[in-house]
């Protein structure tokens, strides 16, 4: 059986993250290891719900149940977050590979972003002459911004030039801060350093944008650099001087230390890939022939992906619409899964989607008493496909992850996130890919568009349980709470077609009327007379528990005897009016309201000559008068 690896990671550092898988694809023996990448998406410019709701992805897994571990620390950015992911492998016990951050006890692989820093600014100081560089840095506990502020640092200071706090922004990896904070700080372009040092290169884009589009600047008129040598950067224009991490190497020493370790070999505690400095368009170096052939090769890469654009979009909107418009998760199993195993689409031939159980309970329960940032065991499988083939699994538990899983076949990733509604989760769902396909970003796309129609899943069914409750109380009589003429009307009909079916054969039905109602109200006051109807009422139900009571007008009552009430009904009815005579036997025991009498008459369904339930109906109303006359005439109350 192949080993299963646990890779956790931060969805929006794809690129790197592709090179890295990359780089462990093309080097690990086939057949040998499964890769699941769990991937949350949280960055900076997230809220607190949203961010812990996201983190929640990395306590999906059991590490346990897995081989190995590794820890893609590159744009994990949260310390409180790479913390527990820490604990947790640790906990584990399983071998651990971290990523660009050191840990104790951790195989340790990290981009040299020192070396590639260095030489960049050197270049800046030496062939463009930049004596003043603002450099706009990640967030200040994030250790490789801070290498490269070192970097930036050591250069100045060997070429005798200034840098101090002054010339540092921290943007928290956010192009909105950074923007703002240049439009803030620099009037007009005769206030600009020399150049502009990004901590990446997505920072840099937005620098290199803001320059046309607010100071209607060229695109060679300001010096700006880079970080990471990402495929946008490649193809801007002009093409951002860059440093290249080298991930696919770091992948590529990441599968040479998975073989060692699971051969029994002795694997290195830390390895240091160097990085290297890419000279483009942005630092002042001018054309580059690379970078216009990466433009024309990435022209002719977005024509092709636009003509399945439609197709994408039209596949997902039929996912949203077949989880949305389902009544309860029955429904929503049925229309997703009829979708999914008709043909694939644009979710590939391995596509996962997981149900949390708590989802059954929306309606049910009041949302704030619902478990918030939190995990079940279990997961139901609204839908599962391995290589277009459905998955026969209903449920699957989080040691497994994926349903129906044989750890058989070729090597293959699967990438993992997280479904929620705020802080309440919905699920998670599974994409099987390749590392050159992580780069783009379909994935995080099917996950906000699920998480869309799992939020209107969830609208509907709570305005579904609403309209319930606002239908029960039309129906319920406010005096007594047992059900009122509207609900009685609306039974008889369903009730009749179980009768008409051959459902239901065996019923009666008796109806009720309250004596002296008036006598009460006028002696006593009407405040009694409620209490007298209430009890009334309360001594009909008891007596008939297993059948349904309707208070049919102010006085009237009415019972549909089925199953074991009517296989007793005369023994109940009996005893009913053997408890009025114990009332009125005891005097002054009872107040006057408790000293209930009602006449009664009870009809049994004869499919030889009643029609329909009315048809009995009107038999027991007959009985119940002819009762109520006796009562009447016998100075019974």
């Amino acid at each position: 059986m192949k080993k299963r690896i646990a890779v956790l990671a931060n969805g929006w550092n794809s690129e790197n993250l592709s090179n890295f898988m990359m780089g462990i694809e093309k080097n690990v023996k086939p057949g040998s290891m499964d890769f699941f990448v769990f991937l949350s998406f949280a960055s900076y410019g997230y809220n607190e719900i949203n961010r812990k709701a996201e983190a929640l992805i990395y306590e999906l897994p059991n590490l346990k149940s897995f081989d190995a571990v590794i820890i893609f620390g590159p744009g994990l950015n949260f310390q409180d977050v790479i913390e527990k992911i820490q604990k947790m492998a640790d906990n584990a016990g399983i071998p651990v590979i971290s990523i660009g951050i050191k840990h104790p006890g951790h195989h340790f692989i990290g981009a040299d972003n020192y070396v590639g820093m260095k030489e960049l600014v050197d270049h800046m100081i030496e062939k463009h002459a930049c004596r003043k560089m603002l450099f706009v840095a990640g967030s200040r506990e994030n250790e490789d911004s801070n290498i490269r502020l070192k970097a930036i640092k050591d250069s100045m200071k060997e070429h005798k030039l200034k840098f101090g706090a002054n010339d540092v922004f921290y943007s928290e990896w956010e192009a909105r801060k950074a923007t703002a904070y240049i439009m803030r700080t620099y009037k007009s372009p005769a206030d600009f350093p020399d150049a502009f040092l990004c901590a990446n290169d997505g920072l840099a884009l937005a620098v290199s944008q803001l320059m046309e589009s607010h100071y209607k600047l060229n695109a060679n008129a300001v010096k700006i650099c880079g970080f990471d040598h990402l495929d946008s950067s490649k193809v801007y224009y002009p093409s951002i001087s860059t440093v290249d991490q080298e991930y696919e190497k770091i992948g590529a020493r990441a599968s040479e230390m998975l073989e060692k370790i699971f051969e029994g070999k002795k694997a290195a505690d830390e390895v240091m890939v160097p990085c290297r400095f890419i000279v483009g368009e942005s630092c002042g170096c001018g054309y580059s022939k690379k970078a216009m052939m990466a433009r024309k090769s990435y022209i002719r890469r977005q024509q092709m992906e636009s003509r399945f654009a439609l197709n994408k979009e039209g596949r997902l909107f039929s996912i949203e619409r077949a989880i949305f418009q389902g009544q309860n998760y029955a429904e929503v199993k049925k229309g997703v899964r009829k979708l999914l195993y008709g043909e694939s689409g644009s979710e590939g031939n391995t596509f996962y989607i997981m149900f949390d159980p708590v989802l059954e309970k929306i309606g049910e329960k009041e949302e704030s008493l619902l478990p918030r940032f939190s995990l079940d065991e279990s997961y139901l499988v609204l839908c599962g496909k391995k290589d277009g083939i459905p998955v026969t699994s209903e449920m699957v538990n989080c040691s497994q992850i994926i349903p129906d899983y044989t750890g058989t076949g070729a090597n293959t990733i699967y990438l993992i996130g997280n479904l929620h509604y705020e802080d309440l989760m919905c699920g998670y769902f599974v994409s099987g890919t390749d590392a050159e396909n992580i780069r783009n970003l379909d994935f995080s796309n099917y996950q906000t568009r699920l998480d869309r129609s799992f939020f209107t899943y969830i609208k509907n069914l709570q305005l579904n349980t609403l309209n319930k409750k606002l239908a029960d109380l039309m129906e319920q009589d406010s005096l007594t709470h047992v059900k009122n003429r509207t609900a009685y009307d609306k039974y008889v009909k369903a009730f009749q077609k179980k009768v008409d079916s051959g459902e239901k054969t065996e019923y009666a039905v008796a109806y009720f009327d309250i004596n002296d109602l008036k006598v009460i109200n006028d002696k006593y006051g009407h405040e009694s007379g409620d209490a007298y109807i209430r009890n009334s009422c309360k001594l009909i139900c008891d007596t008939f528990k297993h059948s349904p009571v309707f208070r049919i007008g102010g006085d009237e009552f009415l019972c549909i005897v089925y199953n074991d009430d009517f296989k007793m009904r005369d023994e109940l009815l009996r005893s009913m009016k053997e408890e009025m005579e114990t009332r009125k036997a005891a005097g002054d025991m009872y107040s006057p309201a408790a000293v209930v009498s009602i006449a009664s008459g009870m009809a049994v369904f004869d499919p030889e000559t009643d029609k329909d339930i009315l048809s009995v109906v009107n038999r027991a109303d007959v009985l119940m008068y002819e009762e109520k006359a006796r009562m009447k005439r016998g100075n019974i109350r």
